[in-house]
């Protein structure tokens, strides 16, 4: 999913790839202006994965059943950016 960040950091180009293979957790990884600030598995993305983005405190969130993850960025501890992604065939 590509798309951009609202707000303060508008136009702040974001990427969330989610990668699945068989047997194996999912694996999430988050672009933030061109660098890979997040990556993780499944469980840990459950629990929260973190990052940094230039002294901004990253928080990625991702929770779901069956095909469909919802996944949920904060920056600096406040909502950024959400999306709805379906694991990969």
């Amino acid at each position: 999913m590509d798309d951009n960040l609202p707000g303060r950091l508008a136009d702040a180009p974001v990427r969330l790839c989610l990668q699945a293979e068989a047997g194996q957790p999912a694996r999430y990884r988050l672009w933030l202006a061109g660098e890979v600030r997040i990556s993780g598995d499944e469980p840990a993305a459950r629990q929260g994965l973190g990052g940094d983005w230039y002294g901004h405190p990253l928080g990625l969130r991702c929770t779901g059943v069956g095909n469909v993850r919802r996944c949920d960025l904060s920056v600096d501890g406040e909502a950024a950016w959400s999306a709805e992604l379906a694991l990969p065939r």
